[in-house]
């Protein structure tokens, strides 16, 4: 995914954190980063994770519920998802997912759906 400087769901403004030299460890990967993040839109916050040297997403994670207990993380290096959720509010589950989900921005309604699915057949 390319880098953006507005969100691709509610076209709000980030808010960038400069990460020099940082190891991102979903991605295992070290790099300079810039930590681009929205939480001023319904209900969601979005955290994108670019290299700055390519200029890509290496990785983002997105809130799927206003509640903050299930997230959505995409691995972009690595083609692949892990959906974790709060069963009981103390308790993560990881749903690993062994491929991109096909993103719909902004259409985050639809998103969300796919990925209820994926965690009631889990």
């Amino acid at each position: 995914m390319d880098d953006t400087l507005l969100c691709p769901i509610c076209g709000n403004k980030f808010r960038n954190v400069n990460l020099i030299n940082r190891h991102l460890y979903s991605v295992d990967k070290t790099a300079n980063f810039v930590e681009r993040t929205c939480s001023d839109g319904m209900n969601h916050v979005l955290q994108l994770f670019v290299d700055t040297s390519t200029g890509k997403v290496d990785f983002m994670k997105l809130s799927l519920n206003p509640k903050y207990s299930k997230y959505l993380e995409i691995d972009f290096l690595n083609q692949k998802c892990r959906i974790n959720c709060m069963k009981d509010g103390r308790t993560v589950q990881y749903i690993n997912i062994p491929k991109m989900l096909d993103l719909d921005f902004p259409d985050l309604i639809k998103m969300k759906e796919r990925v209820s699915l994926y965690i009631v057949f889990s």
